[in-house]
C-alpha cells in the first residue's frame, strides 16, 4: 500500500470519527432541546389554562355572568386543543360537562355548587397529570443528558486514543525509515558497501530500499573490481621496480617511506623491515647518503657509491607525485587542481660520470 493511500486512510478514519462524534452530539442536543421545548410549552400552557379557569371561579360569585362564562369557555377551548397527556382528555371532558351544569339556569344552587366542585376536581386532575408529566419529562431529560454525556465521553476517549496512537506511530512511520536510510548512506560514504535496507513494506520506502540495495550491490561489485585492478597494478609496479637496476625510493608528503626496492636497500645499506612506513627524519640521522639524496636540490646529480665492493656511479632524478584534488567546492562540482602527494627519488646506475 502506498504511503499516500495510508495517509488518506488514516486521516479518513479520523474524519469519520469526528463526523460520528458530531452526528451523535447533534442528535442528543436536538432530542434534549425537543423534550425541553415540549415540557416548557404544552404542559406549562395547560397549567396556565387551569389556573385561569380556577381564578375565574375563585374571584367571582357562583352564578357567572354571561361575560365571565364566555371567558371561562374561551380558556376551556384552549385547553381542549392542548391535550398531551394520557387521562387529560377525560378530565377535560369532565370540566366541560360540569361547566355546562354550572351555567345552566334551570339548576338549583345546590346543584350548581356540586358542579363547581366537580370542575375544581377535574382541574386539579388535569394539573396533577401535567405536573407528573413535567417531572417525568424532566427525569427523561436528565437521563438523556447522562446518556449523551456517557456516549460523548466514550467517543471523546476513543477519539483521543486514536489520535494518540496516530501521533505516536505516525512520526516513526515516516522518520524511522528515513533515519535507517540516512545511516545506510553514511555507511556507503565510509565505503561499507555490504550494508542493506529491509523495510518489508510494499510502499515507497520498500521501493527505496530495493533501489538502495541494488545501488549498494553495484558499488560493492565496482569496488571489488577496482580493488582487484589496483592490486594487480600495484604488483606490476612493484615487480618493475624490483627488476630495475636503478635504486628507487618513494617518500610521502608526510616524509614517510612509501616504498623502496632492493637496489635502494643495497645502495643505502638499509634494513628493509625497518624502512617502510618510517619517517625519513629518523632514518637520515644514521644514514648520511640518504640525507644527501633527500636534501639534494641539484637535478641529475651524480653520486659515487660503493656497492658489493665495487665503486659505482648513480645519477639522481626526482619526480614529484601529483594527485588530483577531488574535494567539492561551493561553486565548482569537482576541482582537478593537483597537490603534492610525495616525491620519487631514482638513482639511475651509469657506467661513467656524466655532467648534467
Amino acid at each position: 500500500m502506498k504511503i499516500k493511500k495510508k495517509l488518506l486512510l488514516g486521516f479518513g478514519l479520523l474524519f469519520l470519527v469526528v463526523l460520528f462524534f458530531g452526528i451523535v452530539s447533534i442528535y442528543y442536543i436536538e432530542e434534549i432541546s425537543e423534550y425541553s421545548k415540549v415540557t416548557l410549552k404544552n404542559n406549562y400552557e395547560t397549567l396556565t389554562f387551569t389556573r385561569e379557569m380556577r381564578s375565574l371561579l375563585d374571584e367571582n360569585d357562583l352564578t357567572l355572568s354571561p361575560q365571565l362564562a364566555g371567558s371561562f369557555d374561551k380558556v376551556l377551548k384552549k385547553q381542549e386543543n392542548n391535550i398531551t397527556e394520557p387521562g387529560e382528555r377525560e378530565a377535560t371532558a369532565d370540566v366541560r360537562k360540569s361547566f355546562g351544569a354550572l351555567i345552566n339556569p334551570s339548576l338549583t344552587l345546590r346543584q350548581k355548587l356540586h358542579a363547581e366542585r366537580n370542575v375544581r376536581i377535574s382541574l386539579k386532575t388535569i394539573e396533577g397529570l401535567n405536573m407528573r408529566a413535567i417531572v417525568q419529562k424532566n427525569n427523561y431529560i436528565h437521563s438523556t443528558v447522562a446518556k449523551a454525556t456517557f456516549y460523548l465521553g466514550a467517543i471523546v476517549f476513543i477519539t483521543f486514543l486514536i489520535l494518540f496512537i496516530f501521533i505516536v506511530n505516525f512520526p516513526g512511520f515516516i522518520l524511522n525509515p528515513l533515519q535507517e536510510f540516512t545511516e545506510a548512506m553514511e555507511q556507503i560514504g565510509q565505503k561499507n558497501y555490504d550494508v542493506r535496507l529491509d523495510f518489508k513494506t510494499d510502499d515507497e520506502f520498500g521501493e527505496l530500499a530495493e533501489t538502495f540495495n541494488e545501488m549498494a550491490a553495484k558499488l560493492s561489485e565496482l569496488e571489488n573490481t577496482n580493488l582487484t585492478k589496483i592490486i594487480v597494478e600495484e604488483l606490476q609496479i612493484k615487480t618493475l621496480i624490483e627488476e630495475t637496476e636503478d635504486a628507487v625510493i618513494g617518500v610521502s608528503e608526510k616524509k614517510e617511506i612509501l616504498f623502496i626496492n632492493s637496489m635502494a636497500i643495497k645502495v643505502l645499506n638499509l634494513d628493509e623491515k625497518n624502512v617502510i612506513g618510517h619517517s625519513t627524519d629518523e632514518l637520515v640521522k644514521s644514514n648520511n647518503l640518504l640525507k644527501n639524496i633527500l636534501e639534494n636540490k641539484e637535478p641529475e646529480n651524480i653520486f659515487k657509491i660503493k656497492v658489493d665492493g665495487k665503486m659505482s656511479y648513480f645519477q639522481q632524478k626526482n619526480f614529484e607525485i601529483v594527485a588530483p584534488n577531488l574535494k567539492p567546492d561551493l561553486f565548482v562540482t569537482v576541482q582537478y587542481a593537483g597537490f603534492t602527494a610525495g616525491i620519487i627519488y631514482i638513482l639511475k646506475k651509469v657506467t661513467e660520470p656524466v655532467t648534467g
